[in-house]
């Protein structure tokens, strides 16, 4: 909004309080008017069409500011909402890319793999450092999405302790060409957490964030 340059004390006040506060209220408009009113040049007055001009233009201001008032509660609410129902996914068990595992308690966690086309696959399973501790032939499979199956025992046969795992999917065709694969990883979220502005679910051994879930299983 243009308003022309007078120097006047009160003027300048009117500016640095709306300025301190970072928006131009009806008060400070009206104050910034008035004080223009009596510090104008006799000789050369406001026009009735200038002063509609700043009205306007204030009118189109104050109208910015209340649809932004009401843009920011809206999202508050629309985040307080989505955060509800993030909330509501503890406890629950999903799917997703990856190739992790757990021993809770002595019982592993689910997983499974899925081949571009069939192949003789090879499972090895790795324990927190790397180290492998189970190789598993697992045969020849189909492209439809397999179930892992591993006992928990190393390669010795003796239980692994609980833990976090990782599992690694080798398949090759009668030609003994490589296969892509793909591995995924099913858990329980035991917990959320919000980072600039991510949402993360926690499935204990890794964190994920919301679009790498596949199916929320119940």
């Amino acid at each position: 909004m243009t308003i022309s340059s007078i120097s006047s004390s009160g003027q300048s006040q009117s500016i640095q309080q709306a300025g301190s506060r970072g928006t131009l209220t009806q008060e400070d408009f009206l104050n910034l008017v008035i004080t223009q009113l009596r510090n104008q040049d006799p000789l050369q007055p406001m026009s009735s069409g200038e002063m509609a001009s700043q009205m306007t233009q204030f009118g189109i201001l104050d109208s910015v500011n209340v649809m932004n008032e009401n843009m920011e509660g809206m999202l508050a609410y629309q985040a307080s909402m989505y955060n509800l129902t993030v909330s509501n996914l503890i406890g629950k068990k999903v799917e997703t890319v990856g190739n992790s595992l757990t021993i809770e308690e002595g019982a592993v966690s689910k997983a499974s793999y899925q081949l571009s086309q069939p192949g003789n696959v090879t499972i090895q399973i790795y324990d927190d450092n790397g180290n492998l501790v189970r190789t598993i032939e697992d045969g020849t499979k189909d492209t439809s999405k397999q179930t892992l199956v591993w006992d928990g025992n190393n390669q010795q046969g003796v239980k692994c302790p609980n833990g976090n795992y990782t599992f690694k999917i080798t398949a090759v065709d009668d030609k003994r060409q490589s296969i892509s694969t793909t591995s995924y990883r099913i858990g329980t979220i035991k917990g959320i957490s919000f980072k600039n502005g991510i949402t993360y679910l926690d499935l204990g051994s890794v964190e994920i964030t919301m679009n790498q879930i596949i199916a929320i299983l119940g």
